[in-house]
């Protein structure tokens, strides 16, 4: 169902205007409304509240909160919020003639808000909520500065948001509020008396900030029956109910405007607001004005409109302000409200942070005894720094979206110095392990050969020479591995090499039969994504005789005929080679090679294997000294001639 359908649905045309108070609106050019003509008018509007299912309700498949989303939450696209948020992005106040056609769109879509989360119920306001909140805030902090909003419709989307962030944020659950007395006071005799009845059981009153709180003044006087004035209205021909109801009218009207003003910019009065069901805080109001004014009626015949009391009416005047002031933007400000919402975001956000960071804090003192341990913690402080980078992305989206300009201090984020460096040592350890293992593979013979024992144990003290990237704490770890692993190098019997005939020469790189030496010490895995099939895995190492191997599959497609190893011929090989020469040579590498080599020319085909080889060789540290050499004769330049 289209949103536009929803008024007729759920019969909201008169609610709307139930709510929409003049008096709340920051346009000038709207005639004030009677508050007191029909006499319920103001209880429906401050009843009308109650009408929105309570924010409260929590959905127990759904741990989230309303601001701070987190990596898990994915919201749900609806064809009711895919509508909303683009009525609120889309509405254009320039398209509009004069302040009175701008407030009137600008209300019926906070109106459409509102309506939205009745349709979905309970269940489902959550989801709504955070669907279209973005749209929402960032259309409320667009109009602020036009001041043409119904401030109380501003208030009721607010506190919808606010109750949602209370529901799903358990470091908010704690917040006591003051009491309703503590924001009353009886006018020219200082602060009232306290009423048993007007605190919510278990209420403590605890400030919820360090300010002096100043009361509203209520100022009531008991009406004085003259018969002199009965006379003269008789005379001029008024009637004197009607006399009387224009004047609590306008008594009520002057309430209404005090209280308007009153609550403007007051985070205390909003959070007992947002802390107090509605129903409740009229029923505490009431209380009070019949303890500090005894001489007002609940019910009664000279009650405005015969039906509804004096106390009723007082209370929702009362009422009526405060929601129209709570909702007030101030200048380089938001509404307090608005400013109460953006501090319990930063409340929310703040405990996130810390507990991500005491969970690291926990994480980063933990020792790892083998390579299991390692990567265990390496994943769990990864997964760690991963939350901690969504929540600070989604504050930073959520402080432009909540604040003016100096609308708000920064979030302190926690320093994460030590939990980044002990990751860092994690992952120089995890490789350093990695490297072991690979050593530790070749060395399950029952001999070895003097050269490849000298390259094993060369291998093994590079890892040593890379301890200084390690942590304290990772050192132990470290040594404990290599130690081991020299000790198995060491213990393996070693014979002689073979003796080699000089006089034919070593056989050229070219030649890639078994008569190349293909043993290596420790492989490099480098993968290469060529984005039109899956990525090509290729190892390398070096052998004795300091010459590039590489293994791969023998094929990139299935079947892909197992690993082989082969010795890559150098980019000198290829200088005088005929492209069809070139790819006779590259028929007995993997494919994967071929693929990633072969070119359309000669020259270009030189030019990509000469790239190819100097990113595999560069990752072999073995052959540093080799690429310099090539480098130096200019074998390993994109030869194009």
């Amino acid at each position: 169902m289209l949103l536009c359908d929803i008024f007729s649905s759920l019969k909201l045309a008169p609610y709307y205007f139930q709510l929409s108070s003049p008096l709340s609106r920051g346009s000038d050019n709207v005639q004030p409304r009677e508050i007191g003509r029909n006499g319920t008018s103001n209880n429906t509007s401050s009843r009308s509240m109650d009408v929105l299912p309570s924010p409260l309700a929590t959905d127990k498949n759904d741990g989230t909160v309303a601001l701070v989303k987190t990596g898990s939450e994915i919201v749900k696209s609806t064809p009711a919020g895919e509508y909303l948020t683009a009525a609120l992005n889309d509405f254009d106040p320039d398209q509009y003639e004069g302040n009175a056609a701008i407030s009137d769109g600008a209300n019926k879509l906070l109106m459409l808000v509102l309506a939205a989360v009745i349709k979905a119920g309970a269940s489902r306001e959550h989801a709504i909520l955070a669907e279209i909140r973005d749209a929402v805030f960032s259309f409320i902090r667009k109009m602020e500065p036009k001041r043409v909003m119904d401030t109380m419709l501003v208030s009721r989307v607010r506190i919808l948001y606010i109750r949602s962030l209370l529901a799903r944020s358990p470091e908010l659950q704690s917040i006591k509020v003051l009491p309703v007395e503590s924001f009353l006071e009886k006018a020219n005799t200082g602060r009232s008396r306290s009423s048993s009845r007007g605190s919510s059981p278990g209420r403590s009153p605890v400030l919820y900030v360090d300010e002096q709180i100043q009361g509203f003044k209520v100022n009531l006087k008991p009406e004085k029956k003259s018969k002199f004035s009965s006379v003269v209205l008789k005379i001029r021909g008024i009637d004197e109910d009607i006399w009387r109801q224009q004047v609590t009218g306008g008594k009520l009207r002057e309430i209404t405007e005090d209280a308007k003003s009153f609550a403007i910019g007051n985070k205390a009065l909003a959070a007992l607001f947002v802390h107090t069901p509605a129903g409740e805080l009229q029923r505490q109001i009431r209380s009070w004005l019949a303890e500090n004014f005894e001489f007002l009626s609940i019910t009664g015949d000279d009650a405005l409109g015969g039906s509804t009391g004096q106390l009723e009416l007082l209370s929702t005047a009362i009422m009526d302000g405060w929601m129209a002031g709570l909702g007030a933007a101030m200048p380089l400000h938001t509404d307090a409200l608005g400013q109460l919402l953006f501090e319990y975001s930063k409340r929310v956000y703040s405990s996130q942070l810390q507990h991500l960071k005491d969970i690291a804090g926990t994480l980063a003192t933990e020792e790892a005894e083998d390579a299991a341990q390692v990567a265990k913690l390496r994943s769990a402080l990864e997964s760690v720094d991963h939350k901690r980078r969504k929540i600070l992305q989604q504050m930073k989206s959520d402080i432009a979206l909540l604040t003016l300009e100096n609308g708000g201090s920064p979030i302190q984020n926690p320093s994460t110095a030590a939990e980044d460096a002990r990751l860092a040592s994690l992952i120089s350890l995890d490789n350093i392990l990695k490297q072991i293992k690979d050593t530790t593979r070749l060395s399950s013979v029952n001999i070895l050969t003097k050269s490849k024992k000298r390259t094993m144990l060369a291998s093994l003290d590079e890892l040593t020479e890379q301890m200084p990237s390690l942590l304290d704490i990772d050192h132990p770890c470290a040594q404990r591995h290599i130690a081991d692993a020299r000790y198995m190098v060491e213990s393996i019997p070693e014979e002689d090499d073979p003796i080699q005939d000089i006089s034919h020469g070593r056989k050229p790189s070219t030649d890639l039969g078994s008569g190349s030496e293909t043993d290596v010490a420790q492989w490099n895995v480098l993968q290469f994504n060529t984005g039109s099939s899956s990525p090509f895995i290729i190892k390398c190492g070096a052998n004795t005789n300091s010459e590039l191997v590489i293994k791969a599959d023998a094929r990139v497609q299935e079947p892909k005929g197992g690993e082989i190893v082969r010795v890559a011929p150098r980019p000198s090989i290829l200088e005088n080679m005929s492209l069809d020469e070139m790819k006779q040579v590259f028929s007995e590498l993997p494919e994967a090679l071929s693929l990633l080599a072969l070119a359309r020319t000669a020259d270009g085909t030189r030019a990509r294997y000469s790239r190819l080889y100097r990113t595999l060789a560069t990752k072999v540290p073995s052959l540093k000294d080799l690429v310099s050499e090539l480098e130096k004769g200019g074998v390993l330049k994109d030869v194009r001639t």
